[in-house]
């Protein structure tokens, strides 16, 4: 049997751009993310007991106070059939002044909670003298797999994500928020990739991406351009609509209104992997800038390459999620499977006019 490994370790073309030196989002400098996974019991589904298998991810833009020395940001809602929180205040000011989690819809407010406490104890004057901070917790419905109802993510397991914030490389996968989730009925869940930017001011920079990659039908599935999910052999089970969340992050002085433009180019990568972002998908980009240097922000004619930065690496980190996460059985013996790299390797090989792969 063939390893779990990434398409671009197994020498599928992932698009023009060199990637960073690990491939996900902590090659931007400062970045770090951490995961809680829970993964417990089997058999039927018994209401607010379990099979438990969700999770949360937590991602931390850059070192320091994010409350008192806030990011640049900038949101767009690809299509709105979510219930993430803070997403108006990033509208409307184009400001993170949190960090950012990803765990299961009906968890939202339990993480948040945890995100509340994490904040308040750095941050005495919050509800005193100063302001209060927009929590942002981002959403996907793993209710195929695991028993959403029971909410079984609570607000330390937030807590223990940011404190198991880490420089990297990142755990991909059934891993964090992704521990119950589907991609184009396979398993889905947390993927990461990344790419180097040169810019025309003749400094280099990173845009990495993250995604909690839980949407699709398998007759919809493309990868390099060849429609794998319509080739494969296995049959799709079950189909519960879900979402795309995709978190990318900078180290390039952009403004608000730049990043909210690299955030809409993200529906481009997610079109090369097949998403058509059905109706009742909840799928996001945040884009956010980590750069604390007093630089002037970057011309808008200098984007093109940050353009590309983004679509390559939404389509790479949504593909990573596929290839990286394992078989999982879930609530009442449902089961999804991993997508299987031998055969979608001999799809690709034999599909005319198609690169050549490894």
């Amino acid at each position: 049997m063939c390893a779990r490994n990434t398409p671009r370790d197994l020498g599928l073309w992932m698009g023009l751009m060199p990637a960073g030196e690990k491939n996900d989002i902590t090659d931007v400098p400062g970045v770090r993310v951490g995961h809680l996974s829970l993964i417990e019991g089997s058999g039927p589904l018994i209401k607010g007991k379990g099979p438990v298998r969700t999770g949360v991810t937590a991602i931390l833009p850059r070192p320091g106070n994010l409350y008192r020395q806030p990011c640049k940001a900038g949101i767009e809602v690809i299509n709105g059939y979510g219930k993430s929180l803070g997403v108006p205040f990033i509208q409307e000011t184009g400001i993170l002044n949190s960090p950012v989690l990803l765990t299961n819809t009906l968890s939202v407010n339990d993480v948040a909670n945890g995100v509340i406490t994490y904040l308040l104890q750095q941050n005495p004057e919050i509800g005193n003298d100063a302001r209060t901070p927009n929590i942002v917790v981002l959403e996907c419905d793993d209710s195929y797999l695991n028993d959403i109802r029971g909410r079984h993510v609570k607000s330390w397991d937030a807590i223990l994500a940011l404190q198991r914030a880490s420089k990297g490389p990142i755990e991909q996968g059934s891993v964090g928020a992704g521990v119950g989730m589907s991609c184009f009925q396979l398993k889905g869940g947390i993927g990461s990739s990344s790419r180097v930017v040169q810019g025309q001011n003749g400094r280099s920079y990173v845009v990495g991406i993250i995604a909690l990659a839980n949407f699709g039908l398998l007759e919809d599935f493309i990868l390099m351009g060849v429609p794998v999910g319509k080739l494969l052999s296995l049959k799709e089970l079950g189909y519960i609509p879900g979402s795309l969340i995709l978190v990318g992050i900078t180290n390039a002085p952009l403004s608000r209104w730049q990043l909210k433009q690299l955030a809409g180019k993200a529906s481009l990568g997610m079109g090369r992997t097949g998403s058509i972002s059905m109706q009742g998908s909840g799928d996001f980009c945040l884009m956010v800038s980590n750069n604390t240097h007093d630089e002037q922000y970057l011309s808008d004619w200098a984007l093109d390459d940050f353009f590309r930065a983004v679509v390559e690496a939404s389509a790479e980190s949504i593909w990573n999620s596929m290839f990286l996460a394992k078989t999982m059985e879930g609530r009442d013996g449902r089961i999804r499977l991993a997508l299987p790299i031998e055969e979608t390797l001999k799809i690709l090989r034999s599909w005319q006019g198609g690169l050549a792969v490894r």
